[in-house]
C-alpha cells in the first residue's frame, strides 16, 4: 500500500494535496506544494522564480499546483512556484535582495553561506537530492528578451540521465533547444548528479499573458505524460525545436549604456556588429561583433547595463 510522503513540514497521505510556507533556516519561507499520487511511482520536482521577475513560469507553477490532481497521477509532484520571494516581491531582476546574489549560480549551495547560498544548499539536499526528474521553469527577466527555448544538459557522469533528459526536451514546445556545457544552475547542478533535468525559458521583459501561461502547463504536462507520471499521450510539437550546440553568452566589459543592433531570431553573419556600449555622455566605449554565422537568442533590452551582466548570446 503506498504510504504518506514527508518533505519538511509538510505531509501528503496517497490521495492527497498539502499545500504550506517551508521555512528555510532563518533566511525565508518557500510555497511548497506537496501532490501524493494515488499509484506508486517516480518524483518529479519543479521549481520556478528562481529569478522572481519571471513572471509566466511563477504563474504557470502556481496554476499547476492547483490544478494536478492526486488521484489522476502515479508517483509525486512537488512544486516550489517561486524560490526567489524576496526578488519577486522586490520587483528585481536576477538577484535575491537577501544578498544581491544570482540565486541560479549558487547551487549546490553552502549551508555556511549568505541567504542565498542556504538557499541553494536548502532546496539541493532537501528537494532536489530525493526527485527523480527535474524541471526548472524560467523565462526573460524584467530586462530580457527571449523566444520559448529549452536547455538540455550536455554535462553529467551518468549517460542514462542526458539521454532521458533530451528525450523529455523533444516534448517542449519551444523554437530552439539548447545543448548547455554549462555547470552552474539548479538544473545543471542536478543533472550532474545523474537526475534528468531540464530548464524552459517562456515568455519576457517583467510582462506575462494568459496564453504564455497555458502554453507553460502544456509543455509541463506533456512531460508528465512522457514520464508515466500522468496518463496520456504526450504529443510532439508539430515543429521540432532548432538545435543549437554551439552558443556563446556575452557578458558586458563595462559598465554604460547598451545599444544591441540584433533582434532575437535574427540570423546574423560573422564580423557583423551586433551591438555597443557608450558612457553616459554617448560616447562609444565597447563595440561587439559576431564571432560566427549565427542565430540570436537572447538580447538585453535595459539601456543601463553594469559590467559582467548579459548582453547577448547567440548559436548555431
Amino acid at each position: 500500500m503506498k504510504k504518506a510522503i514527508t518533505f519538511m513540514n509538510l505531509t501528503a497521505a496517497p490521495g492527497q494535496k498539502v499545500q504550506g510556507m517551508t521555512p528555510v533556516y532563518d533566511v525565508c519561507r518557500l510555497p511548497v506544494t506537496v501532490i501524493n499520487g494515488v499509484r506508486e511511482g517516480e518524483t518529479l520536482l519543479i521549481t520556478a522564480g528562481i529569478h522572481g521577475g519571471e513572471y509566466p513560469c511563477i504563474e504557470a507553477a502556481t496554476q499547476l499546483a492547483k490544478e494536478i490532481d492526486p488521484e489522476k497521477i502515479k508517483g509525486q509532484v512537488i512544486i516550489i512556484n517561486c524560490v526567489n520571494m524576496a526578488g519577486f516581491y522586490d520587483r528585481v531582476s536576477y538577484i535575491t535582495p537577501l544578498d544581491g546574489k544570482n540565486l541560479n549560480r549558487l547551487f549546490p549551495g553552502d549551508e555556511n553561506g549568505t541567504a542565498g547560498d542556504k538557499i541553494a544548499y536548502f532546496l539541493t539536499e532537501n528537494y532536489q537530492k530525493r526527485a527523480d526528474y527535474y524541471l526548472d521553469l524560467h523565462g526573460g527577466d524584467i530586462h530580457e528578451k527571449l523566444p520559448p527555448y529549452v536547455y538540455r544538459p550536455g554535462v553529467g557522469e551518468n549517460g542514462d540521465a542526458l539521454d532521458k533528459a533530451y528525450g523529455m526536451a523533444k516534448y517542449i514546445n519551444a523554437k530552439f533547444m539548447v545543448k548547455s556545457k554549462s555547470t552552474t544552475g539548479a538544473y545543471n547542478s542536478r543533472a550532474i548528479l545523474g537526475i534528468p533535468s531540464l530548464l524552459i525559458e517562456r515568455g519576457c521583459q517583467g510582462v506575462w499573458t494568459g496564453q504564455q501561461v497555458e502554453d507553460y502547463k502544456a509543455d509541463v504536462y506533456n512531460v508528465m505524460k512522457y514520464l508515466g507520471i500522468m496518463d496520456g499521450r504526450p504529443v510532439l510539437p508539430a515543429v521540432p525545436a532548432v538545435e543549437m550546440t554551439n552558443v556563446i553568452y556575452l557578458d558586458s566589459d563595462v559598465t554604460g549604456m547598451w545599444h544591441p543592433l540584433a533582434d532575437i531570431e535574427e540570423k546574423i553573419s560573422k564580423g557583423q556588429k551586433i551591438g555597443y556600449i557608450t558612457d553616459i555622455f554617448g560616447n562609444v566605449t565597447k563595440e561587439y561583433f559576431a564571432q560566427y554565422d549565427a542565430t540570436v537568442l537572447y538580447i538585453a533590452t535595459s539601456l543601463a547595463i553594469a559590467e559582467g551582466t548579459a548582453i547577448i548570446t547567440y548559436g548555431n
